[in-house]
């Protein structure tokens, strides 16, 4: 039975093709362990999602927060996992995290089994056409938070046990309570002891006052305001805090005070911080490697054209010569040395084809099917090639091209490595997306181990871009299936 191995977007390469050192493959290697040590292990819960919500990637940590497989939450969009009348209320900001900008909200949501949770959510583009989301369950906090509005006696309780920094103050803005991690923060971030009935604003620099003064008489007419805020450290890091700001009143018109709640969320920064770093370091280890790619190619085309090419010319040109010297053998040597440039312009042009960009105005069934009738003729390895693409496919230039390099990425690599009798290229369109299969019957191998190369990558990167999906199903003995999914 055949192992699918459905490649993450963001995940590691896995091909046939030899182009990286063992050097490259091992600090590769290293550094998608590192990226998924990362992911996995992180004590929030994290998900990656396209620009429509649809899942792309979910650590451990969310799928226990919501009950869900990997697998599971994969074939699901995130807004299964909205409560309805939530998101009614609050719809999802996919503007803003198009425009770069960070989306900190709180969420009411589902559970598997249907139970309720709040979550924390701090959301952020991630590369051109991911989002990262870092969610932290903050139930019970919700829960303290509705008893805090409705019991003041227990208020002190509450507060005693909970990570989260709580002040809670009056119409004047002086302290009436706060919590352990409240006082903790006012003496590490703000240098000043804090004691009931002060006034809070003192305690902040004189630059910081006016913006915290025009908020909080916001929250006092009845707003509720929260955004992010960072503190220096000794060191010259930083802390991240996330604050919430909102009026506190007994369930009438009238607002008695406001609470601050405070929540560190350094963590979730640097976490966040890290795995944007480690993406950028494996792409960079990919341009190399396309870079070293290039070059292996370019010395290819420079010794097949000395090799071959111009030891074809070098005969002909001695043939010339042996015309000058004697006539006996005139019309022989001319009708070999035609026969020796035909084969120059037939290796010239094979080289050609193999390089040269497709012509825009031809159709990507033209382009295939010409590219099939040249394997079928020019390679020795046995391998017969079908294709069937659908009529006037209406796509765009640029995704035609790279629809045909994806294409002849993976019959490059049939030929090399799968050792097959038969291979089949497959193209259509539906619902405005655009469907390629290639079908092989070789020897096929295990996804799961890393290989050297970029072919598998190259691939990935080219759909990538166009935020498309890519399966691949291979185990050995069984030949392989590459299927993609491109929207245009």
């Amino acid at each position: 039975m055949k192992d699918k191995d459905l490649i993450n977007m963001r995940g590691g390469n896995t091909s046939g093709d030899k182009l990286k050192t063992v050097n490259d493959v091992h600090q590769d290697g290293v550094c998608t362990e590192n990226y998924h040590f990362l992911f996995e292990q992180a004590t929030d819960a994290i998900m990656v999602t396209d620009f429509n919500g649809n899942f792309k990637n979910a650590n451990s940590s969310l799928c226990s927060m919501f009950g869900y497989s990997r697998e599971e939450l994969l074939e699901l969009n995130v807004r299964a996992l909205l409560d309805e009348e939530h998101i009614k209320a609050k719809p999802l900001r996919f503007d803003l995290l198009t425009a770069g900008k960070s989306v900190f909200s709180e969420r009411k949501m589902v559970h598997k089994n249907g139970t309720v949770i709040y979550v924390e959510a701090n959301a952020k583009k991630f590369m051109d056409d991911r989002i990262l989301v870092i969610a932290r369950d903050i139930t019970e906090r919700k829960q303290v938070e509705q008893v805090l509005q409705k019991s003041e006696a227990n208020l002190h309780t509450i507060f005693d046990t909970t990570d989260t920094i709580y002040v809670l103050l009056d119409h004047d803005l002086r302290i009436i309570s706060y919590n352990p991690r409240a006082l903790a923060f006012a003496k590490n971030e703000l240098g000043h002891s804090m004691e009931i009935s002060e006034y809070l604003l003192d305690y902040f620099p004189l630059e910081r006052q006016s913006q915290l003064l025009h908020n909080m008489k916001e929250v006092l007419e009845g707003k509720h305001i929260s955004y992010e805020i960072s503190y220096p450290q000794a060191d010259d890091s930083f802390n991240y805090y996330h604050v919430r700001v909102f009026p506190i009143s007994k369930g009438d018109n009238n607002i008695y005070g406001l609470m601050l709640a405070v929540s560190d969320v350094t963590e979730e920064k640097l976490l966040e911080q890290k795995l944007l770093d480690q993406k950028i370091q494996e792409q960079k280890k990919i341009i190399r490697a396309m870079l070293q790619a290039q070059e292996i190619e370019r010395n290819r085309i420079g010794q097949e054209l000395h090799d071959n090419v111009n030891q074809i010319l070098t005969t002909v040109k001695m043939y010339l010569e042996l015309l000058k010297k004697n006539q006996e053998y005139n019309q022989d040597l001319v009708e070999k040395s035609k026969e020796f440039i035909d084969t120059a312009m037939q290796e010239i042009r094979l080289l050609s084809r193999q390089q040269v960009t497709p012509q825009k105005k031809s159709d990507i069934k033209e382009l295939i099917e010409e590219l099939t009738r040249s394997l079928n003729e020019s390679t020795g390895t046995g391998t017969k090639f079908h294709c069937r693409v659908g009529n006037h496919l209406l796509i765009d230039e640029d995704l035609k091209l790279n629809i045909y390099r994806i294409v002849q990425e993976q019959t490059n690599n049939i030929l090399k490595y799968a050792s097959a009798s038969q291979a089949a290229i497959t193209i259509n369109e539906n619902q405005g997306k655009v469907y390629v299969s290639i079908i092989d019957n070789g020897k096929g191998f295990d996804p799961a181990i890393k290989r050297n190369g970029i072919g598998i990558s190259n691939i990935i990167n080219r759909i990538e871009s166009y935020n498309g999906e890519v399966i691949l199903e291979s185990s050995p003995g069984n030949g392989c299936k590459l299927e993609i999914c491109i929207p245009y």
